[in-house]
């Protein structure tokens, strides 16, 4: 009897923590959105970091152990990559960022561990049951479309970095889009080892990264990447929808 009521307390202690993680999620969405139309001024620099950082802690949190460490591995293998192509400029091209995540190491925001994070469970959540190496090829490709997404808002509307030789989608050269395609081919394939669902939890929080990016969009006349932003989060939870149609028929 002890025990039961030792372990149900502990389990409602942690739901308490992770709604109150949520919660914050939640407020620090809203701050950013209110911050970009002007209500709040003078906006903490340690809140965008702090928004990445607990996003990214949420969806560790509610997935399985064995995709826990594939996420993880995938946010450093991320920083990385962002690393190489800060200094370097050949897998996405010549780009630096700004002070916007002011926590940074080798002229990289520690949080992009955590970007990558969200945008693999983002898109790792679009594709299930399928063959390996069609899960690979499709989610590289998704990762792309959804990089239109954020880069354009990221760079025109947040300013968080700067491209050195601007292309013609919104300033973004062409050779970012291939290196985002051949750069996620490796990390579909460590998703493929995978065969966890994606926690409902999980799939909202980076949904609202999406969501939160396409309204900055149209706060700043961003449109297309804001309108395709949308659309992706809607297809997204249609397909989640449609999955639990089917699995409450059988």
């Amino acid at each position: 009897m002890y025990n039961y009521l030792h372990d149900k307390y502990n389990l409602n202690r942690l739901k308490l923590g992770t709604a109150i993680y949520f919660l914050l999620f939640i407020v620090l969405i809203m701050g950013g959105i209110l911050a970009e139309l002007g209500f709040i001024k003078n906006t903490p620099s340690w809140a965008p970091n702090l928004f990445m950082l607990v996003g990214s802690l949420l969806i560790l949190f509610y997935s399985a152990k064995k995709l826990r460490f594939i996420y993880l591995a995938i946010g450093i293998i991320g920083f990385l990559y962002e690393v190489i192509g800060v200094k370097f400029g050949f897998l996405f091209g010549a780009y630096s960022y700004s002070d916007v995540f002011n926590l940074q190491l080798f002229s990289v925001p520690l949080v992009m561990i955590s970007a990558w994070i969200i945008i693999a469970n983002f898109t790792n959540s679009f594709l299930r049951n399928m063959k390996k190496i069609y899960f690979i090829i499709l989610g590289s490709l998704l990762m792309v479309i959804t990089d239109l997404v954020i880069d354009p808002i990221a760079v025109d509307g947040l300013e968080i970095w700067i491209w050195e030789n601007p292309g013609q989608y919104y300033g973004i050269p062409n050779h970012n889009f291939y290196g985002w395609f051949i750069l996620s081919l490796p990390i579909f394939f460590l998703l493929s080892l995978s065969k966890n669902e994606i926690h409902l939890m999980s799939r909202v929080v980076s949904n609202l990264v999406i969501s939160f990016f396409s309204i900055i969009g149209i706060i700043n006349d961003i449109i297309f990447p804001s309108v395709l932003g949308i659309f992706l989060v809607l297809v997204n939870l249609y397909l989640y929808k449609k999955n639990k149609s089917k699995e409450n028929a059988i």
